[in-house]
């Protein structure tokens, strides 16, 4: 007569198998969507660095409120999906220039590896890690 079906010892290597691979992938994964997420933040900064060259065209001065001078419904501005907080770092100069930084905020706050990205006036990107090197690509 033949058995049929899984022995426990078969159904718990098999479980042990799996449970590796998690351990292993899941961390991987979730740098994965983290590094996939700073695109947001890095989009969301180009653009209001261009707000910010248009409205100093039009002014002769730069914005330092997003809400009011670049009409983007807040200050600190979140980006669309709430990843980040988007404000004018430091003190903005009206004629001399301003840097932006976005801030990770509730789950991507975790990125530790690279959790501020800014750009300046000149298009000067920054986005250091704890090595100190630059992770804006």
């Amino acid at each position: 007569m033949k058995n049929r079906g899984f022995t426990l010892i078969e159904l718990l290597v098999t479980v042990i198998i799996i449970a590796v691979l998690s351990s292993i992938a899941y961390p991987s994964y979730i740098s994965y969507v983290q590094k996939a997420r700073r695109t947001e933040a890095q989009s969301a900064l180009i653009d209001l660095a261009n707000r910010q060259e248009m409205y100093y065209l039009d002014h002769r001065s730069y914005a330092t409120n997003l809400d009011t001078d670049l009409g983007m419904g807040a200050h600190p501005f979140i980006t669309d999906n709430g990843y980040y907080s988007i404000q004018p770092s430091g003190s903005v100069s009206a004629a001399v220039g301003f840097t932006l930084t976005a801030t990770a905020i509730d789950t991507q706050a975790a990125d530790s590896d690279c959790a501020t990205l800014s750009i300046t006036h000149d298009q000067d990107k920054q986005a250091t890690n704890a090595n100190g090197t630059n992770c804006w690509k």
